[in-house]
């Protein structure tokens, strides 16, 4: 199939509107990294990349803001930011994913229990609509106190209320030390009773991950660093800010277990990297988040009986309340689907959700798949109905 790219936001308002009254419909994208995130956008829509629009459009290091095209690079964007000895503190997976990807999917990283998501960072959107007009919200001050918020409906509405053209995010200096400390443990509650207890205490990390036997094997496999048997499970803690803060981390975190490691730079970029970049590794699965308030969530995956399941991964992100559970895509159909049933029931009967996040986009029944369920708030899909009747934008690319 063919893929507009166009290369002017003029050009791009053009295709928008004479998709609409044409009849057609678009389904946009970035580079493309997360088509089989959510629902999939209807088979009619024409692809259409915003790879065309991708630099930089201004940066005022003293004033900490980077304003840039949807089509920019999260990578590029922090290759630019380096020479300020900033960044965007933002770790999603796929390393070709663009901003306008991103802020749309709602991607976040481990990092994100320290920083926050894209919309901790921003700041305003320019967006064009289902006729091709160019809306604002927002701006490129910290301090924005006028008009609502609408460039907030837009993250993680998968382009379903506009095409995002321009962003505007705050950005902050690299921290003087990054590290991460590594314990391996025999199992997965293991790991993540031992990250709840760190998370009680006075002490603020970046990121309390755990990770069972097989994706610390998966972790392992791109990072030497990460220590431990084949098999073993392992918790991780991101440490992140000054030397002295560092310090203090380090030695509050001695008592907590035998053989646990620290590392710091270089290693620990690799490691980083290699951890934000799990989800990718599951591109041929179907990937089901389970959520729940941070002490509930021991209990709930112990309901789900993963041991019964055909699992091929768990990543708890501890602090965040959240596990992403990896399941085998060739598991038969319909023994899928009452897994996937029993466990939504399972989960709402103790206060959390559990969502297929992805899966590929050739599997069969992937239509009837749980990608979500009603919307918290009416505001989202009746904006959609006001804003673009006639589901010119990514039809079907919301769960609601």
């Amino acid at each position: 199939m063919t893929i507009e790219t166009p290369a002017t936001e003029s050009a791009l308002a053009a295709l928008i509107e004479a998709a609409g009254e044409g009849g057609g419909s678009l389904a946009t994208e970035g580079s493309g990294t997360k088509r089989h995130y959510g629902p999939a956008a209807s088979p009619e829509a024409r692809r259409l990349s915003l790879r065309g629009l991708s630099r930089v459009t201004a940066h005022e290091p003293a004033d900490m803001i980077l304003s840039a095209l949807a089509g920019a690079r999260l990578r590029d964007l922090q290759a630019a930011l380096e020479a300020h000895d900033q960044w965007l503190p933002l770790d999603p997976p796929f390393a070709d994913a663009t901003i306008g990807g991103i802020i749309a999917t709602n991607a976040s990283g481990p990092r994100r229990l320290g920083y926050g998501t894209s919309k901790d960072l921003l700041l305003g959107l320019r967006v064009l609509g289902a006729r091709g007009q160019a809306t604002k919200s927002g701006g490129r001050v910290v301090k924005n106190v006028s008009g609502y918020d609408l460039h907030h409906l837009q993250v993680g509405a998968f382009g379903s209320l506009g095409v995002l053209v321009e962003v505007h995010l705050k950005v902050s200096a690299r921290p003087e030390v990054s590290a991460l400390w590594a314990l391996p443990c025999p199992t997965l509650a293991a790991a993540h009773g031992l990250l709840l207890e760190i998370g009680a205490t006075a002490l603020r990390p970046v990121a309390l991950e755990a990770l069972d036997g097989a994706e610390a094997r998966r972790l392992r496999a791109r990072a030497e660093a990460l220590p431990g048997r084949d098999g073993q499970a392992v918790a991780l803690v991101g440490l992140e800010g000054s030397r002295a803060s560092f310090e203090r981390h380090v030695r509050e975190l001695a008592g907590k277990g035998a053989g646990a490691l620290v590392v710091e730079r270089p290693a620990a970029d690799a490691l980083w990297v290699a951890l934000a970049e799990l989800p990718a590794a599951h591109a041929s699965d179907v990937r089901v988040r389970v959520g729940a308030r941070p002490r509930d969530l021991p209990a709930l995956l112990a309901a789900l009986e993963l041991d019964g399941a055909p699992v091929r991964g768990v990543a708890v992100r501890a602090g965040s309340g959240l596990a992403h559970v990896a399941l085998d895509a060739a598991t038969e159909e319909a023994a899928l689907a009452s897994l996937l049933s029993r466990w939504r029931l399972v989960t709402a009967a103790r206060g959390g959700y559990a969502v297929v996040e992805s899966a590929p986009l050739d599997l069969r029944g992937r239509a009837r798949l749980p990608f979500g369920g009603p919307p918290s708030s009416p505001l989202a899909p009746a904006l959609r109905r006001a804003w673009d009747p006639g589901e010119t934008l990514n039809p079907g690319r919301m769960a609601w």
